[in-house]
């Protein structure tokens, strides 16, 4: 009797939590593993180009102790919750 009591108790446990389904590639995968490795590959394999994303990335990632903050700013932008290089026009 303790054996299926505890059993139920534990299905109990597992309808608490949530679920969360969202579509995603290998190379969505890809993306955040490198935006965690090396930040400003993960932000040139997101956007595809050489842009003032990458570069500050870069920039945060090449000093070891900004490497956290690297990895942040790379997150943040494969969520797309900011991009600097929208907000920066190059005349030329």
């Amino acid at each position: 009797v303790h054996h299926v009591v505890h059993h139920h108790r534990h299905q109990t446990l597992l309808h608490c939590i949530p679920v969360i389904m969202v579509e995603c590639t290998g190379r969505d995968i890809l993306t955040v593993i490198c935006c965690i490795i090396v930040p400003p590959l993960g932000i040139y394999l997101k956007s595809e180009k050489f842009d003032a994303d990458f570069w500050i990335a870069l920039i945060l990632w090449l000093f070891l102790f900004t490497w956290p903050i690297a990895v942040i700013f790379a997150i943040g932008y494969f969520f797309e919750m900011w991009s600097c290089a929208g907000n920066i026009k190059v005349n030329g």
